[in-house]
């Protein structure tokens, strides 16, 4: 319940402080006083958005502060999944400063917007002049049967699945537009592993193969030129084992006399040896080598194959060719990856789909199930509301698409008068009757809720009379169960509230300020008549007042 409202440098209101009270509160005042100014400075701590537009001082900052007792509410859940601390007395704050930068609190906790709605919309409902039109939109339609069912958890619920649908939808579709991408490349992909594989790359081989081509394309020069050292070393006359054998001989005949020559003799002795083991493996070497063609031809084609994979891939080494296949390798394992998430998500998305559609069709079930009910309390209000012989249909049409809100399209149909074809109500019914019929719809469902406080912005518009009458009792009946706040231009209305305000302006030095006051009987009785005959009222319209005000 809403208990004060105090308002500060809004639009045109200076300064305001308003207390109010259970049951039927009603809030009235000439055209332009700025009773939609005062609404719309509460929508502000509901969570609408401001800019510095609204800002009376432009050199100061606006607040708007709410106090609401919520102790019966159960919202303490709320209040700890946000992190704010719990009060009985809850007050919703909104500052907006000079530069337009907008603040939220709730009992003095900093919270985004999208936590004050969260909060508000379990505090306060509020229906303006201009809702009839929601007869014309399909989520309206869905709403007031969801709300009459009692079924609004199993709806939030719903949309939360779907959400997560779309969301599984969505990668789904992403994942098989990259298979389609993935697939054209994959068999390029393949063909290039393929030449991989068959070439066979090992690490370090182009080195190899390059000295062994080296090697091979000068054989015959590399054996002419080993068989000739062997020759001098050992072959031919005055070879050079020879020589150094005659050379140590001299030098062992006389090594007795003098140590030094003795240590030449054994150096000599150790490059014989020496000489003769390079003369072994020189005669083999030679031996051993022999011009192949074939060979060579076999290594320039394995080396041209590792400069052709070189060059197709713009790589210098056979190590980064391994790690190119490394890499396409992976690619392909990613396409088959992909492969087989796209097939692991349509297994979950069919399963959730399967789900939600359940879920959907007992959203459905539950409309169907309280249509009657709901028809039988619609034809109740309408004879209240002087429409004896209006007609109130409710269409559903469960289809297999799922929507925000379920299967369902739903159709609101009525009939003012005998004989007359149900029509969609937003398309047959007037002004006057629009207006009794919203009400009549929001009577019923805010009846099935657990709001502590409903809002009513003239919805009354285009009724008067004896209409007027009834459309006040039925808010009085409203009042009963819940907090009702009603600005009005009926005197109907505003005879049968508990409580009254009066929204005026004044002027105060060459400015003109928004103002409200509550109302005494006396005071009562004056503005009741002037919403009767006017400004110029008589002592006639002051006898209807008090009539009104009795009954």
């Amino acid at each position: 319940m809403l208990l004060t409202l105090q308002i500060e440098n809004y639009a045109i209101i200076r300064s305001l402080h308003i207390s109010f009270d259970t049951g039927f509160t009603v809030i009235t005042g000439e055209t332009g006083a700025g009773k939609s100014i005062l609404l719309g400075a509460l929508s502000l701590i509901l969570g609408n958005r401001a800019d510095t537009t609204v800002l009376y001082d432009s050199s100061k900052k606006c607040y708007v502060e709410g106090s609401f007792d919520i102790k019966h509410l159960h919202l303490e859940h709320f209040f700890s999944v946000n992190d704010i601390d719990y009060q009985d007395v809850t007050v919703l704050r909104r500052e907006i400063a000079e530069t337009g930068k907008s603040r939220a609190f709730i009992n003095d906790t900093p919270v985004n917007l999208t936590v004050l709605r969260d909060l508000a919309v379990q505090l306060v409902d509020i229906h303006s002049q201009h809702q009839h039109l929601l007869f014309r939109e399909q989520d309206f339609r869905l709403l007031v049967l969801d709300q009459y069912a009692k079924q609004r958890e199993n709806v939030i619920e719903y949309r939360r699945q779907l959400e997560q649908l779309n969301r599984l939808e969505k990668t789904l579709c992403q994942c098989k537009e990259e298979e389609k991408q993935m697939a054209l490349e994959q068999e390029f992909i393949t063909y290039q592993l393929n030449e991989f594989v068959e070439a066979q790359l090992v690490a370090g081989e182009q080195e190899e193969l390059e000295n062994k081509i080296n090697f091979l394309s000068h054989a015959e020069l590399i054996k002419s030129k080993l068989y000739t050292a062997n020759m001098l070393i050992s072959e031919q006359d005055n070879n050079l084992l020879s020589g150094l054998n005659e050379v140590k001989n001299s030098c062992q005949s006389v090594a007795t006399f003098d140590e030094q020559i003795k240590q030449w003799e054994q150096r000599l002795e150790s490059l014989i040896i020496e000489l003769s083991d390079i003369d072994y493996e020189i005669n083999i070497k030679e031996k051993t080598i022999e011009y192949h063609p074939e060979e060579l031809l076999a290594l320039k084609e394995r080396l041209d194959l590792i400069f052709r994979l070189q060059q197709k891939h713009r790589v210098q080494t056979v190590e980064a060719l391994l790690d190119k296949k490394q890499a396409l390798e992976k690619q392909l394992e990613t396409y088959h990856h992909n492969q087989s998430q796209i097939e692991k998500l349509e297994k979950e998305y069919q399963h959730l789909y399967t789900q939600l559609f359940d879920r959907a069709a007992l959203l459905s079930k539950r409309r169907k199930e309280v249509v009657p009910q709901f028809e039988q309390e619609m034809q109740d209000k309408l004879t209240h509301l002087s429409m004896a012989d209006g007609l109130w249909k409710v269409k559903i049409e469960a289809g297999n698409q799922l929507m925000p809100e379920g299967i369902d399209t739903v159709k609101f149909l009525f009939s003012a008068n005998k004989g007359v074809d149900l029509m969609e109500v937003d398309k047959i019914a007037s002004g006057g009757e629009l207006s009794r019929l919203m009400l009549a719809v929001k009577s019923i469902i805010t009846s099935n809720s657990f709001l502590p406080t409903v809002i009513f912005d003239e919805i009354d518009t285009g009724i008067s009379g004896e209409i007027a009458g009834k459309v006040a009792q039925l808010m009085r009946a409203m009042a009963q169960t819940r907090q009702l706040l009603v600005i009005t231009h009926l005197p109907q209305i505003a005879a049968k509230a508990t409580l009254h305000y009066q929204v005026y302006k004044e002027e105060i030095q060459g400015k003109t300020y928004t103002n409200v006051k509550q109302l005494n009987e006396k005071d009562r009785v004056e503005e009741i008549a002037k919403m009767i005959s006017g400004v110029s009222y008589g002592e006639a319209a002051r006898m209807t007042a008090k009539e009104l005000l009795t009954k």
